[in-house]
């Protein structure tokens, strides 16, 4: 598969490679910062029993939440690395 850019905005996502078993997902800084925000709202903001959560997201909330702990993980070592490089947050 070809890699896929998406440049909209400020937005910058590009699909590296998909296969059977993983996505390889490059994220700009504003859509890694709207996929945490997106997941910290379904896991964290609007109350949904978790019968309900399953169904409407595909997965059990513990691992919404990891995916989570990751995402934000990566956004703290992006934004290090971007001030410590004089760049803009």
């Amino acid at each position: 598969m070809r890699a896929v850019r998406l440049n909209m905005h400020n937005a910058l996502v590009e699909i590296v490679r998909a296969t059977a078993e993983v996505i390889t997902v490059n994220l700009g800084p504003d859509d890694a910062l709207a996929i945490n925000n997106a997941l910290n709202e379904v896991c964290n903001g609007v109350h949904l029993d978790d019968w309900d959560f399953q169904t409407r997201m595909g997965v059990e909330r513990d691992q919404a939440r990891s995916v989570l702990r990751a995402i934000s993980d990566s956004i703290d070592a992006m934004r290090e690395q971007r001030l410590a490089e004089g760049k803009q947050w």
